[in-house]
C-alpha cells in the first residue's frame, strides 16, 4: 500500500482540482457561518456546523452527530417540525421559519427559528435545517405582548369598574338606608349583623374593582394604619368555607402592632394567599393543612402563610407574580391574583416573597412596615381648639340627574329627608330644567361617577373643577358633598 502524499502535494492536487477546491471553500463557509446548519436522517444528526454546536451548548460535533433530534425538541415541537416537513414534501412549498424551544446540553432553554428543507448528502435524502437563536427576540415580544395585554386590562378594568359600581353604589347606600330603619325600629341585632356583613361585602367588590384601574395604571393610594390581626380574623372567616373541612386551616400570632395599610387591600392579599394555598392541595388529600403565622420585628411585621400541597417547580418559581401566570386550568383564574397582591404589599412599602420545594409545600411570607405610632404632641397640635356650633340645616332644592334609575331612586332617598328632590334620568331634560329656572348655575353641579373609561371622559373630569365623589359611596359622603356644594358660593 502507497504512503499518502504528503500536505504539500495534497494541496497542488487540490490546486489542479477546481471542484476538490471548491468543496474545501464551501465547507469553510458552511463552518464559519453565523447561524446554525443541522443535516439529519430519519431524525439523527449527521452533520452540525460551529454555530450549532454554540446554539445548543456542546464542545464538538462528535458530541451531536448521531444523536436523535428528540434530545433538543420536545414531542410538541417534533410533531410540528414533521407536519412542516410533510407539507414541504407533499407540496413543494416551502413555509416560512418557525420558532421552537429547544434544550441546551446543560438543560437551559433557547428559543431557535428554523427553516428546513430536503436536501441530497452521502448519497441518500437528509433534512438540511437553518438554525438562528432567536431567544432575546422572543423574550421582547412576549413582554411586548404582555404590555399590550395590560393595556387592554387598563380599558377592560375602567369599563368593568364603572358598570360595576353603578349597582354597588344603590347597593351601598340601600343596605345603610335599611340599616339605619332597622336600628331605629329596634330590631333583633343578628339583623343588623347581617346588614354589617352585607356593608362589608360591597366594600370588599369595590375595592377589587378599583384594584384593577390601580394595578393597570398605578394611581397613587391612601393608607392609614391598620389592625392586622383582626385582618388576618377576616380573611380567615372568608376563606374558611372554601378550604374547611377539606383542609385544617390555622391562624397563629400574639399581639400585633397596627401596620400601615388599607384593611380591605390586605383583607384582599391575605385571603388571595389562603385560596392558593388550598389550591395547591389536592382534592383527594386528608391530611391538607395551611398555617398563618404573624410575628412582629422591631420595624414590620413578618406574616408566613404556608402549606403542605403540591409545591411549585423550580422553573416556575420565579414567575408566580408575573400577571396572567398561572399553572391552574383557565376556569380556575387569570393569574392575576399574586401580580395585584405583590403590588398592593409593595405600595405599603412592604415585600412579599416565596419560597416552595416540590412534594412539600410553599410558604409565603408577607412583610409589612408598622404603623408609625401617633403622637400626642402633635395630635393635641392638630385638634381643634374648641367644638364648633352646628348650624341648623337649611333645605334646599336639589336636582339629581342618573341614567340608573334605581341609584337616582335611592340618591332621592337619602338627600329626600333634608331636602326637596327632584329626579331625571336624562342629562337633557336635566339641563334643559336648569336652563330653564336657573340659568348660569353649572358651577354647582357635582357629579357621582362610576370612573372615567373613555379619553373623552377622563378630560372631561380633569377639565372641571366640580366637585365630585366616586361610586360607590355612603350615605354620609353624599349628605357632606351636597351640602358643601350648597354652601361654597
Amino acid at each position: 500500500m502507497a504512503d499518502d502524499p504528503p500536505d504539500g502535494a495534497r494541496d497542488a492536487d487540490r490546486q489542479r482540482d477546481p471542484v476538490a477546491a471548491s468543496a474545501d471553500r464551501f465547507q469553510r463557509l458552511v463552518e464559519q457561518a453565523p447561524d446554525g446548519i443541522v443535516i439529519s436522517r430519519q431524525g439523527l444528526v449527521l452533520y452540525a456546523n460551529a454555530a450549532a454546536l454554540h446554539l445548543l451548548g456542546y464542545d464538538g460535533p462528535e458530541e451531536l452527530v448521531g444523536r436523535p433530534m428528540a434530545a433538543f425538541l420536545d414531542g410538541a415541537a417534533l410533531a410540528t417540525m414533521r407536519e412542516r416537513l410533510q407539507h414541504l414534501k407533499e407540496t413543494g412549498q416551502r413555509l416560512p421559519p418557525h420558532e421552537y424551544p429547544a434544550k441546551r446540553r446543560d438543560g437551559s432553554s433557547v428559543t431557535a427559528e428554523i427553516t428546513s428543507i430536503f436536501i441530497d448528502y452521502d448519497g441518500g435524502p437528509a433534512v438540511l435545517a437553518f438554525a438562528r437563536d432567536v431567544t432575546e427576540r422572543a423574550r421582547l415580544r412576549a413582554q411586548l405582548e404582555q404590555a399590550e395585554r395590560l393595556t387592554a386590562l387598563g380599558r377592560m378594568a375602567a369599563g368593568v369598574a364603572h358598570e360595576i359600581n353603578n349597582p354597588l353604589a344603590y347597593m351601598l347606600l340601600t343596605v345603610e338606608a335599611l340599616t339605619r330603619h332597622l336600628a331605629a325600629a329596634r330590631v333583633d341585632a343578628g339583623l343588623l349583623d347581617m346588614c354589617a356583613d352585607l356593608r362589608h361585602g360591597v366594600d370588599r367588590i369595590a375595592t377589587i374593582a378599583r384594584d384593577l384601574r390601580v394595578y393597570a395604571r398605578h394611581e397613587a393610594e391612601l393608607y392609614g394604619s391598620v389592625d392586622l390581626a383582626m385582618v388576618l380574623q377576616q380573611s380567615e372567616r372568608l376563606a374558611a368555607h372554601e378550604l374547611r373541612p377539606r383542609i385544617d386551616l390555622t391562624v397563629e400570632h400574639a399581639a400585633l402592632p397596627e401596620v400601615s395599610g388599607a384593611a380591605t387591600r390586605l383583607e384582599q392579599v391575605f385571603v388571595n394567599l389562603l385560596l392558593n394555598a388550598g389550591h395547591a392541595i389536592a382534592d383527594d388529600r386528608s391530611d391538607g393543612q395551611v398555617a398563618v403565622r404573624a410575628r412582629a420585628g422591631a420595624r414590620e411585621v413578618i406574616v408566613e402563610v404556608e402549606d403542605n400541597g403540591a409545591g411549585i417547580p423550580a422553573e416556575n418559581i420565579h414567575r408566580v407574580f408575573d400577571p396572567f401566570f398561572t399553572t391552574r386550568p383557565a376556569h380556575m383564574g387569570m393569574g392575576l391574583g399574586l401580580g395585584i397582591c405583590r403590588d398592593i404589599v409593595a405600595r405599603l412599602g412592604g415585600s412579599i416573597s416565596v419560597a416552595s420545594e416540590v412534594g412539600r409545600g410553599t410558604t409565603m411570607t408577607v412583610t409589612l412596615p408598622i404603623a408609625a405610632p401617633v403622637n400626642s404632641t402633635s395630635a393635641a397640635r392638630s385638634a381643634p381648639a374648641a367644638p364648633r356650633a352646628t348650624r341648623a340645616p337649611v333645605r334646599r332644592r336639589i336636582l339629581v340627574i342618573d341614567d340608573e334609575p334605581l341609584i337616582a331612586a335611592i340618591v332621592s332617598a337619602t338627600l329626600g329627608e333634608m331636602h326637596d328632590v327632584v329626579v331625571e334620568t336624562r342629562a337633557a331634560d336635566g339641563l334643559a330644567e336648569v336652563a330653564r329656572r336657573r340659568p348660569g348655575m353649572e358651577h354647582r353641579f357635582a357629579f357621582l361617577t362610576g370612573g372615567a373609561y373613555t379619553a373623552r371622559s377622563q378630560g372631561f373630569l380633569e377639565r372641571i373643577a366640580n366637585a365630585r365623589l366616586m361610586k360607590p359611596f355612603s350615605s354620609q359622603a353624599l349628605i357632606d358633598l351636597v351640602d358643601a356644594a350648597t354652601t361654597s358660593r
